[in-house]
């Protein structure tokens, strides 16, 4: 059931009816916190969610505009939509008769992922208020992830506080720690281990840790709080690096030279390298 209307009206009587029906065969093979695309994180997992197709609905939370937002996720309406959105790859597709052709790739959203991932702060929670399931990650991410991905401290912070899972594993075997790839995400990282996020967890497909993230890309306060927090300097990822290696690994630009000099020194210092 989608909800495709020409007018506000029908839109507002779609969204109140929070009709679900059974979904089929919700699993999961990464852990306790891992994810299914169809699922909703670990709770609710016996739930489908309503498609919402309405250009209206998709307008008004892509652009973070809070008093629409309000107008058409009353109390009562159904809050948990799945939104289909244009992905930024392209692949190779099949159509009729053999042909091939690219196309962009298809993925799924909500409302709540769409505010998390653009810093939409007051929609993020007013959503929650209206009791979106703050872990529900149909297109295999929670709205966590995409929040740390933007380096949305505020968000972040506020999914935290609704009880958002900070190791979450993503279809792709990420935990919201380790999208944490940028200088503004320090703050990110900070709320992510003050909430339980377990700083020497590994992502499935590298093993890389948040450790090994943040030496690749030079981030050296990032760096100096994970050793603070415990991380380990010696654990090697699936290419045989450690966090250490992996700062070295990298082509670096000469405007870069001074962050992953500040980066070895730190890892240096607290005693890689030396066994």
């Amino acid at each position: 059931m989608d909800c495709t209307f020409p007018l506000h009206s029908a839109t507002q009587r779609l969204l109140q009816q929070a009709q679900w029906k059974p979904s089929h065969g919700v699993g999961s093979h990464h852990s306790e916190h891992s994810l299914s695309p169809h699922g909703w994180g670990h709770q609710h997992s016996h739930l489908e969610p309503l498609q919402c197709r309405d250009l209206l609905v998709q307008n008004a939370l892509f652009t973070g505009d809070l008093d629409m937002v309000q107008k058409y996720f009353t109390k009562g309406a159904a809050i948990n939509l799945v939104i289909e959105t244009r992905g930024d790859e392209l692949r190779w597709t099949s159509r009729k008769r053999g042909l091939w052709s690219l196309s962009y790739e298809q993925e799924l959203t909500t409302p709540l992922h769409i505010t998390a991932s653009r810093g939409y702060t007051d929609c993020l929670r007013f959503l929650l208020l209206r009791s979106a399931a703050v872990d529900f990650a149909p297109g295999g991410k929670t709205a966590l992830h995409e929040a740390c991905a933007a380096a949305s401290t505020d968000c972040v912070r506020l999914l935290l506080r609704s009880g958002a899972d900070p190791e979450a594993v993503s279809e792709d075997g990420y935990r919201p720690l380790h999208l944490c790839k940028t200088p503004d995400s320090i703050e990110c990282v900070r709320q992510l281990l003050q909430h339980g996020a377990s700083v020497n967890s590994q992502t499935e497909e590298e093993n890389d840790t948040a450790l090994h993230v943040a030496s690749r890309h030079g981030l050296a306060e990032h760096v100096q709080l994970l050793l603070h927090h415990g991380a380990e300097l010696e654990v090697k990822n699936k290419e045989g690096q450690t966090p250490l290696n992996a700062a070295c690994a990298q082509q670096h630009q000469p405007q870069d030279m001074d962050r992953y000099h500040r980066v070895c020194q730190l890892l240096v210092e607290s005693g890689s390298g030396q066994h």
